[in-house]
């Protein structure tokens, strides 16, 4: 049976008593056939089922032998006999049921059941009693003084027994016990992962493990047989030498984390104190504690940016406790982050979509979440707080997850957009306004037109017949009249057209076109306007068939203004060319002319309604034929870009998915 004694204190009375069991050494090898010999007497002697030979330590009671009983170890707190060593006579417990001491003892109630005992310390020559010798029987029965002196005499038996052992033991044997005991130590202390030292009442280095060795950089035969202090002088004054000597002066282990500086390690120490000496278990830490350093840097960062955040910040456990709120949450949600921490997610007050009535907590983002697993992006929300004020708020959440791929926490980033969703409502009412106010012009041009279209047929229709019969010195005036009417109902056909594009009564009717052949033909249709304006008007044109799906109406207006401009800012000697190509995806056609290029303080207004730069005050034009083109390329899903140059010229790049 193994069995070793727990450290005790100096100062404790117990001590010289475990001390003394310590010595003789009974609880590691007993005289067992000795032993049994006397319990096997003693229930012969008295006409007891039981008797037992018991040792008493710290914490336990040992049977070293019993008679009737198997041999065992029991808590000291539950023992008869623990009781017994109390007193110097013989304990006699008549009937445990009668008293009070051990009525309730699990003993008694369970196993072997006892009612009756008696047992006799077993007094060592100094006084201190080890244990007892001690007889049990499941009856109640008497116990006579005769009784009493037999077993003390028996009881000093098993003591003489044990003292006669304990001195009786050779020298040699006795060196060659400790030679094996210190073998044994010698390898547990090399075997385990701490690295140890122990040190004398003088503080002398008296043993240095091979983990220490490594972890001290210096060979054990260098540190043996010398004092700490003298070899480790950078630890006088330290927490090393400050705990150490507690350990000692007050008896008790010690503990504590401290930094090297000589070996730059962070060292995990326990010192134990033992008599006449220290043993000192410390490992190396430093990666532990630098993790850990960096974990302490990086929660308080990431509390830091939590907490200064300009996005209110939410964390909720998977329970529906609010568990983090940083400063901004407070202040939507009306409460302050302490407050708001702890509380369950659907008190903090009443929730509902912008347009809709109040939702039961069960259908919250947090619920949807928990079930969906899936995160949510900017979701708006009416919030009511408990203090009646109501916010709107965009919400944003992602859920986290445990080792076993559970939601545990589900973080909520809430955007207080009150003031944007007030805009919005009142950036929409006066959209529908002006949509109203735009059809309504756009009935009211309709009208202007027609009123005006007729007056100026017969206007042009006058002007063509004066033109046949008016004298040669009237000529120029019929001219100037019938331009003038001409280009009155151009702008007017113009203005018509943009308004339909603004009131979104124009819509594309795609159809498949051949864009070479509408390129080529608008290039013939402004010929004669070129060769009159002394510009050379080219094409170039791929050979492949450059087919798409396209309004082929939208496509000649789109084209025609796009040359039409080109020409006019074009002057003589000058060239306009139209080209057309594609790709698998897409068909560009571009109009590039030579002429002053465009001002690029006037491009952001290049394509705005009646818009006209300043080389263009001269020229003749109503300023929509580029805003036409870009509204008719936007309809058919295309792109318009301008690439210019004040002096070389300037290129339209207009670019319509196939």
């Amino acid at each position: 049976m193994e069995a070793s004694l727990p450290d005790f204190r100096p100062s404790d009375p117990e001590a010289p008593r475990l001390r003394t069991l310590e010595r003789y050494d009974v609880l590691e090898a007993p005289p067992t056939d000795a032993f049994d010999r006397i319990t096997r007497l003693a229930t012969r002697l008295f006409g007891v089922p039981i008797a037992m030979i018991n040792f008493i330590d710290q914490e336990h009671q040992w049977c070293l032998s019993a008679h009737g009983l198997a041999p065992g170890r029991a808590d000291r707190e539950v023992s008869f006999c623990a009781r017994a060593i109390q007193q110097r006579d013989v304990m006699v417990v008549p009937d445990a049921h009668e008293d009070p001491r051990f009525a309730d003892n699990p003993f008694v109630t369970g196993e072997p059941h006892i009612r009756f005992y008696a047992g006799a310390p077993l007094t060592a020559p100094n006084g201190y009693r080890l244990g007892t010798l001690c007889l049990i029987d499941d009856a109640p029965r008497s116990f006579s003084d005769e009784d009493r002196d037999t077993l003390t005499d028996l009881a000093g038996v098993v003591m003489d027994e044990l003292t006669l052992r304990h001195y009786a033991s050779g020298l040699d044997a006795s060196r060659q016990a400790h030679r094996e005991t210190s073998e044994q130590r010698r390898r547990i202390l090399e075997s385990i992962t701490d690295a140890f030292m122990a040190l004398d009442e003088d503080w002398t280095l008296t043993y240095v493990n091979a983990q220490a060795e490594a972890l001290l950089e210096r060979p054990r035969e260098e540190l043996v047989g010398r004092c700490v202090w003298d070899e480790f002088p950078d630890a006088v004054g330290s927490t090393f030498q400050d705990k150490y000597e507690t350990a000692v002066e007050e008896a008790r282990t010690v503990e504590f984390l401290e930094y090297y500086s000589p070996l730059d390690r962070w060292l995990d120490v326990k010192a134990f104190p033992f008599e006449g000496g220290l043993s000192v278990y410390f490992d190396d830490v430093t990666d532990r504690v630098e993790a850990e350093e960096n974990l302490r840097r990086e929660r308080d960062l990431t509390e830091a940016i939590l907490d200064t955040s300009v996005a209110a910040l939410v964390i909720v456990d998977a329970d529906g406790h609010i568990s983090f709120a940083n400063e901004r949450a407070g202040e939507i949600l009306g409460d302050t982050p302490d407050a708001l921490t702890g509380m369950r997610y659907a008190d903090t007050g009443t929730l509902a979509p912008l347009d809709g009535t109040e939702l039961p907590p069960d259908e919250w983002p947090f619920r949807r979440i928990l079930d969906t697993r899936r995160p949510l992006s900017d979701e708006r929300y009416v919030f009511r707080r408990p203090d009646g004020e109501t916010r709107s708020l965009s919400v944003n959440a992602a859920p986290l997850y445990d080792a076993n791929d559970d939601i545990r926490q589900i973080v909520f980033s809430i955007e207080d957009i009150t003031d944007q969703v007030q805009y919005e409502r009142e950036l929409k009412a006066a959209k529908e306004e002006a949509e109203r106010a735009n059809q309504l012009k756009a009935a009211f041009l309709a009208n202007v037109t027609h009123d005006l279209r007729t007056p100026l047929s017969s206007i042009i229709g006058s002007a063509e017949m004066l033109a046949q019969s008016a004298p040669a010195e009237c000529q120029d005036s019929v001219d100037r009249i019938e331009r003038g009417s001409r280009r009155l109902r151009d702008t007017i056909n113009s203005v018509l057209d943009l308004s339909k594009l603004e009131a979104g009564a124009v819509a594309p009717a795609p159809t498949p076109v051949d864009v070479a052949d509408e390129v080529l033909g608008t290039a013939e249709l402004f010929r004669p306007q070129a060769r009159e304006q002394d510009v050379t008007l080219t094409t170039e044109v791929a050979d492949d068939a450059l087919r798409a799906e396209l309004d082929p109406t939208m496509l000649h207006r789109i084209t025609d203004n796009l040359v039409g401009n080109a020409l006019k800012f074009t002057d003589a000697g000058g060239t306009v060319t139209l080209r057309a190509y594609a790709d698998d995806a897409t068909i560009t056609i571009e109009v590039n002319d030579t002429g002053p290029g465009i001002d690029a303080d006037f491009l952001p207004q290049l394509f705005e309604s009646f818009s006209r730069g300043d080389n263009a005050r001269e020229r003749e034009g109503t300023g929509l034929g580029l805003p036409i083109a870009k509204r008719l390329t936007e309809l058919m899903g295309g792109t318009i870009a301008v690439d210019t140059e004040q002096g070389v010229g300037t290129t339209f790049a207009v670019q319509f998915p196939r």
